[in-house]
């Protein structure tokens, strides 16, 4: 929905289109709803997206060598041993 609306642009003093998006879940982006996002994208000619799901998330930790928040390591289902994410 926020690609068919204009945002006002104080740079240029109008309203404009949106070219440059995040996408940030939670929880997983499917491919399914990458491939939609990135095709509406395409067919405005405006093609600049950037998705991070919950991996994309804890990866950013890990990389940084910052600490997982304490919430990140329970997981819903049982867990055998070995990293949480």
């Amino acid at each position: 929905m926020m690609l068919a609306h204009e945002i006002f642009d104080p740079e240029t003093n109008r309203r404009v289109l949106v070219d440059h998006a995040f996408i940030v879940a939670g929880g997983e982006i499917t491919k399914a709803a990458r491939n939609w996002l990135g095709n509406a994208l395409d067919a405005a000619k405006r093609s600049q997206i950037m998705f991070m799901d919950r991996d994309d998330i804890l990866n950013q930790f890990v990389v940084s060598n910052l600490p997982l928040p304490v919430d990140a390591a329970q997981l819903d289902v049982p867990f055998s041993g070995g990293a949480p994410f």
